[in-house]
This record gives C-alpha cells, sequence and structure tokens, in this order.
C-alpha cells in the first residue's frame, strides 16, 4: 500500500481544500530559503495589496531561484507564467513543498495543500489572490493539553459476523460518540456512529434503487471524506462488493489514468460508479473501457432523504471487498475478501496490539488502500477507536502536521509506510516541533514496503527527544492477498535487525549471521511472528520447507486469506496452492519463528551466480546526492550470451543533461564499492519516468519492459480531446513501428549474411590460429589482420589521418577518446604498430573478445579494488619501461550520449614516471556505428587522426595533469563533438 509523495500528490486529493491549518495540526511556520518566519504576530496586520500579474513576476522569481539551486541553468531559463512546474521546470511534489513554504514567506499568506496541485506560476498567483494573510506562530500552535476521550463501550466481535453488523450494533449502543474527525477545508467534522450508518443506509437505499442487486460489484473514486466513508459502508450495507478506486488529481496523466481504471473497472465488471462532481468528465470516459459500467453517480445523488427501510444484513461469507493490488495494470489483479476474512484480520490486529478501549488513532493514508481503509479506517470503526482522519496531501505538505496531530489527540496508534518515517526525518525541522510530544505513541506501525534498518534507527535517535521510545517502532508485514496484516513483532521490544554475511546470502541462499562489525553485511529487519490463527512457512521452488535461515518463497495461509483473485483464475491458480497455502510472491527466511523478508521474487537479480536483493541496490543508488530518493529501480534483463543477468539501474534526477553522466559515473562506483558488483546499465532519467504504481511503489517489471523496449522518456505530454489523440497517435505509433522494424530487419538481414558467410569461412581457421600462435605480438597481428576484415565486410572504411606522426616503436602512451565498443577493432586496424589496450578486467569472461585479450597479454585493470588497481598501475609502469605501445581509452567509458568527457589522469601519471610520449588519437564515427546498449551496429565511414607526440615539460602531478590537459585539447579540436564540462562532469 505504499504512498509514494509524487504520487499521492497526484491521485490522492482531487477534493484537497485550502485555507487556514486549524489548531489540531501543530506549528506551521513557513520556512525556506527565506529563513524561518518569526513567532511575531502577523495575523492582526492586513497585508498590502497587490495585483494578480505583480503576484506572477514575484512568484517566477521564486520559482526561478529554487530551479537554479535544483537543476542550474536549463530550468530557471525554463520558467514563464504558463510553463508546467513539473515538466518544464522539473518541480516534483517535495520539491512544491519547498516552493509553498517560499511563496508564504515572502507574501506572509497562508496557502492551502491544494496550491501542490497546481502547475504553473499563473495558477498560483491566481490562488494567492484569494488566501488569508498568515497568521501569527502563537495562533498556529495548538494546545498541549491532551483532548480528554472517552473509552469505547464493549462490543464483542467475536459474536460480529459482518462489517455492516459492527457499525450497526456501535450505532447503537453508542449514537453520538464520534467515530471520525475529518478534516474539511481548515475545519475538523466530526462524524458519529449513529451519522455514518445513516448515511450508509441512505446510500444503500440509492443504491438498491438505482439497481443495483446483492452481489454486484460498485466502485468508489472519492477522496479522503466523509462521503468516502457512507459511501463504502452503503455499498456494504446493500449487500455488494466495494472497489475502492484512487481519484484523478492531474489531466496531464489522464491517459495513464484511463488505462489503469478502465482494465480494473473491466475486470471488476462494476455495474455502478460512484465520483465526485469534479470527476464526471473522466468518470464518463470511462463507459467506453468498462461495458458493465451502467451509471456514474454522486454520493449526494444515492442518499435518500426521509424515511428508508433498513438494509438486509449481508452474510459473513458474501464477499465485501475486491481491493485490486499495487501494479495492476494489463492483468488485474483484485483481491476477494468476504465479511469473515475481513473480520479476522482486524480481530487479530487486535490481538497483535493489545488494543485497548482507550486507544486513539491518527492517520493520513489513503482509503483506496488496505493500510488505511482496513488497517486503520475499519479496525478503528470496529473496536470504537477514536480516528483522527487527514488527507495524504496535508500530510506530505507538511509532515509535522501528522507529529503534531499524534501530540494533540494523545493519540496511541499511528501507522504508515517507511517513506513518511524517512520523509520526517528529510523535511521536518526542528523549528517545526518544538514542544513536540510523543511519548502517548505505543505503536507506531511500520509496513507496507520494504523497512529499512537505517531509517527506524535514525527516526528513533532523532524523535526520542520528543519522547518517542523506540519500542514503540513496529516494524510489519502484510499483503492485500491476507486482507493487510499476516505478521507483528512482539510488543514491548524494539526492532531487531539482522546482519547477514553478504557473500554466503548472495551465493548459497543462506542469511548466515555476519561477524560482528562487518560493514559489507546486509541488513534485514524482523517483522515478526504470524497473526494468531494465521500461518506461515518458507519452500523451495519445489514446495518443500526449507530450514532456518535459508532463503525461500512465503507461503502463508488462515482465515484472513482471499478466496481467489475476482475474476481471474489463471493469476488464482499461480498464487493458491492445491493444499490451501498462497504464495505471497515474496521471498524471506524464518529464525527463531520470526520472518524476514529479502525481497520479491520476480525481483531477485541472479548475475554470475550471485543472488542481489534490488531493494540494497536501489537504497545505496538513492543515498547519490542529486539522485531522487525513492524513484530508483534496479533490475536484470537476459543477458544474449546467456547463463546470467545483466544489472540495470534507472535513477531519477533534477540535474541538468550534462551531470547525468556525473551521476551515472558515481552510480557505478558506488553499487560496486557498497554491493560488490558494478551495474552493467547506469541510466540516470529525468523525474517521473522509474514506473510507480499508485501506491508508490516502484514496478521493476514495467521499468525492465520499458527498458528492454527502448520506450523510457521523461516527457508527459498534456492531453488534448483524449480519445482523438490516443487514436491518432497508436496510428502513427504502428506506422512509425513497422518502417523501424523494416529497416532493423534489412539490417539484420545483411549482417547475418555477411557474418555467416564470414564465419563459416574465417571463424574456425581464426579460433585455431589464436590458440596455435605464441600468446603475445603474434596474437596481436592476427588481431590486426581479423579486424581489418570484419570492418570491411561490415561497410565500414576505415580513415587515417597523419598515420606519419606516430613512432615506429613504444615506448610511448596513446590516448585517445572512447565512443563504442567499435572503438576497440577500428583502432586495431588502424593503426600500424603493435599496441596493447588497457581493456576493464570483465572482458576475461567475454568468449572471443577475453580470448584476444589474454591471448593477446593486453593489460586488464580492476576498476572497483584500490589495492588491485594499485597493482595494476605499477605494472602498466613496468611495461611502458619495457619499450611497449600502450593505448588508453582515456575518458574511462562511453554512452550514448555525444560530447569528449575529461579524461582520467592515469595514463599520464604513467607517462611522467616512465618518461615516455603521449601520442594524443581522436576517433570519429564509431559511436553512430554502435551506440550504446544496441547490437545492430549502422554501416559508416570510421576517420582516426594521429596527433604529434606530446612530452612532459617536468615531473610529478603538476606534470602530469599539464600533459593530460594538452592531449584532450588535442583530441577536441579532431574527434567532431562538443566538449563537456569538467564541473559539470565532475
Amino acid at each position: 500500500m505504499t504512498t509514494d509523495p509524487r504520487i499521492v500528490l497526484r491521485r490522492a486529493a482531487l477534493g484537497a481544500t485550502s485555507g487556514v491549518t486549524s489548531a489540531p495540526w501543530g506549528p506551521d511556520p513557513a520556512r525556506g530559503a527565506l529563513g524561518s518566519m518569526a513567532a511575531t504576530d502577523l495575523s492582526l496586520q492586513r497585508q498590502p495589496e497587490f495585483t494578480e500579474e505583480q503576484a506572477v513576476r514575484r512568484i517566477e522569481d521564486i520559482v526561478r531561484e529554487l530551479a537554479l539551486e535544483l537543476s542550474g541553468d536549463r530550468a530557471a531559463r525554463a520558467v514563464t507564467p504558463t510553463a508546467s512546474l513539473e515538466r518544464d521546470v522539473g518541480l516534483g511534489s517535495l520539491e512544491r513543498v519547498e516552493l509553498l513554504t517560499r511563496i508564504e514567506a515572502a507574501f506572509q499568506r497562508e496557502l492551502g495543500d491544494a496550491i501542490l496541485l497546481l502547475d504553473t506560476v499563473r495558477e498560483i498567483a491566481r490562488a494567492l489572490m484569494q488566501a488569508p494573510a498568515l497568521v501569527g506562530l502563537a495562533e498556529r500552535t495548538p494546545s498541549v493539553a491532551a483532548l480528554p476521550l472517552p473509552a469505547a463501550t464493549s462490543v464483542d466481535l467475536g459474536r460480529v459476523a459482518t462489517l455492516v453488523e459492527a457499525l450497526q450494533r456501535r450505532a447503537t449502543a453508542e449514537p453520538t460518540r464520534v467515530h471520525v474527525h475529518v478534516r474539511v477545508d481548515s475545519r475538523l467534522v466530526p462524524l458519529s456512529y449513529a451519522e455514518l450508518w445513516d448515511g450508509a443506509r441512505r446510500i444503500a437505499a440509492g443504491l438498491a434503487a438505482h439497481g443495483v442487486r446483492r452481489g454486484e460489484t460498485v466502485a468508489i473514486m472519492l477522496p479522503t471524506g466523509i462521503d468516502y466513508l457512507q459511501a463504502f459502508m452503503g455499498v456494504l450495507a446493500a449487500g455488494a462488493l466495494a472497489v475502492p478506486l484512487y481519484p484523478p488529481a492531474r489531466l496531464d496523466r489522464m491517459q495513464e489514468y484511463l488505462q489503469r481504471q478502465g482494465r480494473i473497472l473491466a475486470n471488476a465488471h462494476a455495474r455502478l460508479l460512484i465520483a465526485m462532481p469534479e470527476a464526471g468528465p473522466v468518470a464518463r470516459m470511462l463507459r467506453g473501457v468498462a461495458p458493465a459500467l451502467a451509471e456514474i453517480v454522486t454520493a449526494d445523488q444515492l442518499r435518500l432523504p426521509g424515511d428508508i427501510s433498513a438494509p438486509a444484513t449481508p452474510d459473513a461469507r458474501d464477499l465485501a471487498l475486491v481491493q485490486y493490488t499495487s501494479g495492476s495494470t494489463g492483468d488485474p489483479k483484485g483481491v476477494s475478501l468476504s465479511h469473515a476474512n475481513l473480520i479476522a484480520n482486524i480481530r487479530a490486529i487486535a490481538e497483535a496490539i493489545a488494543l485497548r478501549p482507550t486507544d486513539v488513532a491518527v492517520s493520513w493514508l489513503p482509503l483506496y488502500h488496505d493500510m488505511g481503509l482496513i488497517g486503520t479506517w475499519l479496525n478503528a470503526m470496529a473496536h470504537g477507536i477514536p480516528l483522527l482522519l487527514m488527507s495524504p496531501l496535508a500530510f506530505l505538505a507538511r509532515p509535522e502536521r501528522w507529529l503534531w496531530a499524534i501530540h494533540t489527540r494523545r493519540a496511541t496508534l499511528s501507522a504508515a509506510p517507511n517513506f513518511a518515517y524517512e520523509l520526517c526525518l528529510r523535511k521536518v525541522r526542528d523549528d517545526a516541533i518544538e514542544g513536540l510530544d510523543l511519548s502517548s505513541w505505543r505503536c507506531a506501525t511500520n509496513g507496507s514496503e520494504p523497512v529499512s534498518a537505517a531509517t527506524i534507527e535514525r527516526f528513533t535517535q532523532r524523535f526520542r527527544r520528543y519522547g518517542f521510545r523506540p519500542e514503540a517502532m513496529l516494524p510489519v508485514y502484510g499483503l492485500a492477498e491476507s486482507a493487510v496484516a499476516l505478521t507483528f513483532p512482539p510488543l514491548g521490544r524494539r526492532p531487531r535487525v539482522d546482519a547477514v554475511a553478504r557473500d554466503t546470502f548472495a551465493t548459497e541462499g543462506r542469511a548466515t549471521q555476519a561477524p560482528e562489525g562487518d560493514k559489507t553485511s546486509l541488513r534485514f529487519v524482523s517483522v515478526g511472528r504470524p497473526l494468531a490463527r494465521h500461518e506461515i512457512r518458507i519452500v523451495n521452488d519445489a514446495q518443500s520447507a526449507v530450514p532456518e535461515r535459508v532463503v525461500g518463497r512465503v507461503l502463508f495461509r488462515g482465515p484472513s486469506c482471499m478466496s481467489a483473485y475476482y475474476d481471474n483464475p489463471a493469476a488464482t491458480s499461480r498464487a493458491v496452492l492445491a493444499d490451501g497455502w498462497i504464495d505471497s510472491g515474496d521471498l524471506g527466511y524464518l529464525t527463531e519463528g520470526e520472518l524476514f523478508v529479502t525481497g520479491r521474487v520476480k525481483d531477485l537479480i541472479i548475475k554470475a551466480g550471485r543472488n542481489l536483493v534490488p531493494q540494497e541496490i536501489e537504497e545505496v543508488v538513492g543515498s547519490v546526492d542529486g539522485i531522487r530518493k525513492g524513484c530508483v529501480a534496479a533490475f536484470g534483463v537476459a543477458d544474449e550470451s546467456g547463463g546470467t543477468e545483466r544489472l540495470v539501474v534507472l535513477a531519477e534526477t533534477h540535474a541538468p543533461a550534462e551531470e547525468r553522466e556525473r551521476l551515472e559515473h558515481e552510480i557505478v562506483a558506488r553499487v560496486a564499492a557498497d554491493v560488490g558488483v558494478p551495474p552493467d546499465v547506469a541510466r540516470v532519467v529525468p523525474p517521473g519516468v522509474v514506473p510507480k504504481t499508485p501506491s508508490g511503489k516502484v514496478r521493476r517489471a514495467a521499468a525492465r519492459d520499458a527498458f528492454a523496449a527502448g520506450s523510457l522518456s521523461g516527457v508527459r505530454r498534456v492531453p488534448w480531446r483524449l480519445r482523438l489523440r490516443v487514436l491518432v497517435g497508436a496510428a502513427q505509433a504502428r506506422v512509425e513501428s513497422a518502417g523501424r522494424a523494416t529497416l532493423r530487419a534489412l539490417q539484420v538481414a545483411y549482417l547475418v549474411l555477411v557474418w555467416t558467410i564470414a564465419l563459416v569461412l574465417l571463424g574456425p581457421l581464426v579460433w585455431v590460429l589464436m590458440h596455435l600462435l605464441p600468446a603475445g605480438r603474434p596474437v596481436r597481428a592476427l588481431a590486426r589482420v581479423v579486424s581489418r576484415i570484419a570492418l570491411a565486410i561490415s561497410g565500414c572504411p576505415v580513415d587515417v589521418e597523419h598515420r606519419d606522426r606516430l613512432p615506429r616503436r613504444g615506448p610511448m602512451v596513446l590516448v585517445t577518446n572512447h565512443l563504442s565498443y567499435a572503438d576497440t577493432p577500428a583502432l586495431v586496424a588502424a593503426l600500424p604498430i603493435d599496441v596493447v589496450i588497457v581493456a576493464m578486467k570483465e572482458i576475461i569472461d567475454w568468449r572471443l573478445i577475453g580470448t584476444f585479450a589474454r591471448r593477446g597479454r593486453h593489460p586488464l585493470v580492476d576498476r572497483w579494488h584500490l589495492k588491485q588497481s594499485l597493482t595494476d598501475a605499477a605494472e602498466l609502469e613496468g611495461r611502458l619501461r619495457g619499450g611497449e605501445a600502450i593505448l588508453f581509452f582515456a575518458e574511462g567509458g562511453f554512452t550514448r550520449a555525444s560530447g569528449l568527457r575529461p579524461f582520467r589522469l592515469g595514463a599520464f601519471e604513467i607517462a611522467v614516471a616512465a618518461g615516455a610520449p603521449v601520442v594524443p588519437v581522436a576517433l570519429r564515427g564509431t559511436r553512430q556505428l554502435l551506440p550504446a546498449d544496441t547490437r545492430v551496429p549502422h554501416p559508416r565511414r570510421i576517420h582516426v587522426w594521429i596527433g604529434e607526440p606530446l612530452r612532459a615539460t617536468g615531473t610529478g602531478w603538476s606534470a602530469a595533469v599539464d600533459l593530460r590537459d594538452r592531449a584532450a585539447d588535442a583530441v577536441a579540436l579532431h574527434c567532431g563533438e562538443p566538449r563537456r564540462d569538467p564541473v559539470a562532469v565532475h
């Protein structure tokens, strides 16, 4: 159920409203680059009037300043009154929070949360014209006194069969008792049990009047609010099945919204859709993709006035809810849950946390997913627990509101995914929580996404001084297929973190405890034991149980478990096993009866016999400065050579294009250092490219598919006359795809033909000669002949300019730019002298090239181990002193993007130390011949330019730097590509 800030801002708050924040939400001083607002009285002073155009110009300046800080000149230049803050300027949800505080500080106006959904400077200026004056800090701080709340009347859930019966009993036992406080505009609106039951009954009667029969599905597309609460219980009271959907928030994501929700509605056979009035145009579009959808109504239209008859009570075995799991797109998977399933899970959660009549809950979690719907609201309703319900947008705009709500209500229960605790660490300032008291919080449930040991440790450490107790943090595990919850840790214990030896885990799948102080260990957090009357076991691929501390598939069963996926027998057969156990799709291990989840089965990356956990890689990459934390996808793609996978990392950034290559290099180095395996591909992309579910989880499978198809893009187009554009775009895509496919087919056919002839005639001879010839110079001479033949039959002639400048023999260092994998055969074919080429050690595993490298005695360097790299450098210097000519690709690596990157210093230090000349060599044409991440070459002419030999003018570091700069200048003049700014890259 994870709720990522970017996703929630878009989807969870269509009905969000603006206004002055009321007292229960805590101190909320505007802050930002202009400094914290002082605790002075601003509320009684009428702010100076300003025109809309004046506001536009001032807001433009603020946005431009923020864009310059985040992304540089390009983003700042993109700022105009009508430019999209997200698409054109690159401001995501968290950046909008900072923008909000800066605008409030500059104008001394109080902007509502919905401002975060506005996408242009002009829209914000218009909203600002209606905003009230910013109140002083004293007026915005709540009273620290606890709010007295009476204990709930006892209702025995053991005798309650359905949620409808639970609500009816509550409404009868304590009709005036306030069940929920819901934030509406700037107020907290109470909703009693009698009001909730009355609204549910009237909506149930309205559904019957609209022809909804018992057992039919009704979709609910509403934001957090009273309408949602009454509509949901009204659907259940009518004997129908509720299908929660997230509401649309932005028109520029309408195509994605229609695609996802249309398929879900079609799979659910939804008879009717309850939506807010503003969603009417969007909802009507859904009829075309959901044939069963007969009517779209609002909650007000369903509430029948006057006297109504009591609804028929559903049976415990009746289905109550179809909860669609995260990522339900092409193959929607709706978890079918009966009233009995829901009551069983709610009862088991209460036992796990020792629920008390005096407990109080606070939640900002959206009601269209299980953690907010079942784990929080329905649980509180069934047990009579008072609940303060705020919208996700209210939390994301200012995370401290969540903490102040717990403080003010003296709340004991509040749940959130791991990212929320991390957001509090990064976005809540000390001056915003002065006087905060979290000592009442006894169950800080952390679940619905992988729990980070580092996050819980840092959260506990920071908020300890505000009364938060370490044992209050409860890492849990659950999934929609088990209603919501499956495991809980023991109460009163600090989170248990298991340090596991990395190598044993990666190669053998065993979670062996790492020695104390092992900084390379993997850290997994215990999510506790199964709920009462529920079971878990760990099995291998043959469904046999495995011993403790052996990683396997997590299976479970119990009274909360679904019976099937709704109208999806294929998905059901894959998940529900013959003996009643359900495959969670997760990997984990047990020790002392406690579960440690290690990842998803489908996400596990197997590279060179090692099992890599994508979550760990994503966390490492997210720690790189400039990378958007939580917006990283790591996945494996099949290597065409077979037997292993390539590790691919996609990471979002706001940095301009010229800085992305530097970030890619840093990602490779960081992952290599922390995980032990460098990524095969590191791609830094604009915000919004990494696919996510509605609840904010990274969709690794979708990212893998998009990467394989070459369809990753950071451009979000604003739809106009959506249906027409979709039809035209689809037709155009088919035409373009057919053209590309035809061209590629011709290229492949040509290459297959010529290479088949070459390999049949020459392949066996080359292979035999390579092994018969003495290693070293003879094999290198053979490689020169083979390279010339290969380039000739591929239609790639090589021109060499100033061949005469090259000394006839070594010692010498040749330095060149690096464009593609075609560079090596091009240089071997073009250079008239015997030369050895410095290559990365990884190529030794490539069959043909690795054999040539080994037999040709080309120097291989280890880029990932410092000690070994120093040894390699010493060996290179020795070979240079021995008279060899050594060629370096001075940029270190290559990418698809053009441009000469800064030269690395190693080659020049070796040249200075050995007193050898440096010959600059410039390559042109090979980048277009074989671009990065492609395997089909595009034949073209290759040009090699050879410069005058350069010699050092001194010794030591400064001489090497001077030699590098002169060589880079020479190559830059003749490589035909622009030179990258070294400051931007490094």
